[in-house]
């Protein structure tokens, strides 16, 4: 499973994996900083199941229910990049009347987890 801490846009996000993007976000006033531990893992799940079985263009929602926090996570376009599959990931999210919409290019690496490109 990808160790996808979204942190803001997801709450460090899955640079490795997730949990850097989560790390990047939570800097700021992010949705991912008001999520709990749990709706960071609901996000991380939700979000390597859209990167590997979603086609591009098909979303997909996550919600806990317990807390309200939910979002949308949308493929928008599958790419080779230095020999790895890489997707651009539109990431809608919202917790505790905090929203926020980021796209991400994430590349698979050799051990099957997905990691933020910087550009």
């Amino acid at each position: 499973m990808t160790k996808f801490l979204i942190g803001a846009a997801f709450a460090a996000l899955m640079l490795p994996s997730v949990a850097t993007a989560a790390n990047i976000f939570s800097a700021r006033d992010l949705p991912v900083r008001y999520m709990t531990d749990e709706d960071r893992e609901i996000l991380k799940s939700a979000v390597d199941n859209v990167l590997n079985r979603n086609k591009d263009g098909e979303g997909s929602r996550w919600e806990n229910p317990k807390t309200g926090a939910h979002g949308d996570l949308v493929p928008r376009a599958s790419f080779e990049l230095a020999g790895q599959v890489c997707r651009d990931l539109e990431v809608a999210n919202s917790a505790r009347g905090r929203d926020n919409r980021v796209i991400l290019t994430l590349c698979k690496q050799a051990d099957g987890d997905w990691k933020i490109q910087s550009h």
